[in-house]
């Protein structure tokens, strides 16, 4: 499953572009749920999460650094992901830290719950929001009425275009992306540094990541972007979406446009988590998720 280029637990090596292509197809061969495991994301927090990489029993062990505590991914591609786990726990705990499994979904959650030697605890702040891509694109029904609204104001009020984003847009992104983030870090949620960080390690290295992106110009300057990539075969996931706040309906235009041009071929769009932040909460609940992905950090038990 992995590649020669990855050194053997325990040592690692920093995460890098050439790790892509090994990172994609043990994706692609796990299909996960959780937003986290796609190489685009994964790589566009790599400076901030100081992500290391590494073979452990042939699957790829993804180490991080997540709210001052080292932990790891879920191992992607792991024969016995229980037996893995133990090892990867174990081992920082010989290293003198009570580390834990970030992110952890599906049926694997109820194999650990049963062994002796390690506690899976639901992550609720982080569970990911996963929506009928058909839904955001029609906004069928009377629960959908505020969204149609605030969209045929923004449609009627404003000569915009939208068009795939490309390459050569890039500077121009960056410096909107910085804008918007001058405008909003006095105001939100300290992690906004961070999530700006990583948006801009992803817009640097777009042209060399498996990803797709739009973009909304207003009398020809950008005010919104969406970038995605895919999850799993069924799944496709929004991993930056920023929007001019003083026009109305931009951030619903968006979502909207985007949804119907360039994930219409999915089920399932999974719009991520919303980190126990209330307001980005009532925001993604207002868009009725078809359903939640629940997330569960793992840990050694302390009798272990």
């Amino acid at each position: 499953m992995t590649s020669g280029l990855l050194p053997a637990f325990p040592d690692f090596a920093p995460l890098s572009l050439e790790h892509g292509a090994a990172i994609e197809e043990a994706r692609e061969q796990a299909q996960p749920e959780a937003s986290e495991l796609t190489f685009p994301e994964i790589f566009a927090w790599r400076r901030v999460r100081q992500t290391q990489i590494t073979d452990i029993d042939g699957a790829m062990g993804l180490f991080i650094l997540r709210h001052g505590q080292r932990c790891f991914y879920p191992p992607i591609g792991a024969r016995d992901p229980v037996r893995t786990m133990h090892r990867m726990l174990s081992w920082l705990r010989q290293q003198g830290e009570d580390g834990f499994v970030y992110g952890l979904t599906g049926d694997v959650v109820t194999r650990v719950q049963t062994d002796d030697m390690l506690v899976a605890e639901e992550d609720v702040d982080n569970a990911d929001y996963v929506y009928r891509v058909q839904d955001l694109i029609r906004l069928p029904g009377h629960r959908y009425d505020g969204k149609r609204n605030h969209i045929n104001h923004f449609l009627q009020n404003n000569d915009f275009t939208f068009s795939r984003l490309k390459v050569s847009e890039i500077p121009e992104l960056i410096d909107f992306e910085n804008r918007w983030y001058t405008h909003r870090h006095r105001t939100d949620p300290p992690g906004l540094a961070a999530e700006n960080q990583a948006i801009l390690e992803l817009l640097r290295n777009y042209g060399n990541l498996p990803v797709e992106g739009a973009v909304v110009r207003i009398r020809g300057r950008i005010e919104a972007f969406s970038i995605a990539t895919e999850l799993n075969r069924n799944t496709a996931v929004v991993i930056a979406e920023k929007a001019n706040h003083e026009i109305r309906g931009l951030y619903q235009a968006i979502n909207q446009m985007f949804c119907e041009h360039f994930l219409a071929r999915y089920t399932w769009v999974n719009r991520e988590q919303d980190t126990g932040d209330l307001g980005l909460r009532r925001a993604k609940l207002s868009y009725h998720p078809h359903h939640m992905v629940a997330k569960y950090r793992v840990r050694l038990r302390r009798s272990s």
